[in-house]
């Protein structure tokens, strides 16, 4: 679906501005995301998490209380609540599907492990206010498992949360942070891309009902512009492709409605650093590619039977590449002892 000519010039006048505030907060923070936690702290977090006893689990204070331990910081203790959350409770795939939703009470979800979003938002404010955080539940509409591009929205959809952090708020959906669902079925997968979630990143599949919660400090969107936003997969940030970019792609004039194609690859395991955001290239148009990936040991860019390899340096693959050719184009990847090529991002060249 492509924008009218009125929405196009909308977003250009609404999110030039957002763009270019949100620049300026990603250069400050030099991360995608504003939590103060090292990765050595995370892996610490989240294996004290992962390892919580069971005889402690029944008990939702008692959980709490344990899994507070030897934790300081506001950051510290949302996150040892997400991963336990996202680790812990599944995906009540088939209530969604068949639209039969049982009771979603804390008790309920703590004793069956599973839940809709609803559960999943409750549970997490509970134990955030158990461990002294200011937290809100969050209702509205958001671009899930059956939607499209354009679809209207009568009536809220999803469930997630805003937490305090350090005095600001930010987003948290420990719903999709537990997984997505594919084919009908639940997969279980934590997903780091939505915990504390930058507002830019956020708004283009969650839509609050109210406003205030777009956390954002400009323009907002209308419910009409976030739902013509292009549909963005579940894994589609985990490639910590900017958000920035994405909002660029959507002010150009040759953007087609799409965005580049990704694929189920784990958080960071690729890192890409400059490279097309929209789906539809040209044709003898020459682009950047740059690609950060330590598991891989070689990496090329595939259109029908021709294969240009990157230039690698440390971890590091580029490319300047420019085709006279229509047709799909892949950024493929070799891992070292392998013969197979993976898939990471997927193009469409036209004239």
């Amino acid at each position: 679906m492509n924008f009218s000519n009125d929405l196009r010039q909308t977003f250009l006048q609404r999110w030039s501005a957002v763009c270019c505030l949100a620049l300026l907060t990603f250069a400050l923070h030099g991360t995608a995301f504003p939590h103060d936690l090292s990765d050595e702290q995370l892996a610490a977090i989240d294996a004290h998490a992962l390892a919580t006893p069971p005889e402690v689990e029944v008990d939702r204070k008692a959980l709490v209380t344990y899994l507070m331990q030897g934790l300081h910081t506001d950051s510290e203790k949302a996150r040892a609540i997400y991963r336990w959350i996202t680790d812990r409770i599944a995906y009540d795939a088939s209530a969604f599907l068949s639209g039969r939703i049982d009771d979603m009470s804390i008790d309920d979800v703590m004793k069956k492990r599973l839940s809709v979003c609803f559960g999943f938002s409750n549970l997490f404010e509970k134990m955030a206010k158990d461990a002294g955080l200011e937290v809100k539940s969050i209702t509205g509409f958001a671009k899930a498992y059956g939607t499209s591009q354009g679809q209207h929205f009568d009536k809220p959809n999803h469930a997630w949360n805003a937490i305090r952090i350090n005095g600001n708020w930010f987003l948290i959906d420990s719903t999709w942070g537990a997984g997505y669902i594919k084919n009908n079925q639940f997969k279980k997968e934590m997903s780091e891309a939505f915990f504390l979630t930058p507002p830019e990143q956020f708004v283009f599949s969650h839509f609050p009902l109210d406003e205030q919660w777009q956390l954002q400090r400009t323009s907002r969107l209308s419910q009409r512009e976030f739902e013509s936003l292009p549909q963005i997969e579940p894994t589609f940030f985990h490639n910590n492709i900017s958000p920035i970019d994405a909002w660029e792609a959507i002010k150009s004039p040759e953007f087609s409605g799409s965005f580049v194609h990704t694929f189920e690859l784990p958080y960071h395991l690729v890192s890409v650093l400059q490279a097309p955001v929209m789906y539809r290239l040209k044709v003898d148009r020459r682009y950047i590619f740059k690609i950060n990936a330590g598991i891989f040991e070689k990496m090329a860019l595939v259109q029908t039977d021709q294969w240009q390899e990157m230039d690698k340096e440390g971890d590091s693959f580029s490319f300047n590449y420019n085709s006279p050719y229509q047709g799909q184009l892949l950024v493929v990847g070799k891992k070292f002892n392998s013969d197979q090529y993976t898939a990471i991002l997927a193009y469409e060249l036209a004239p």
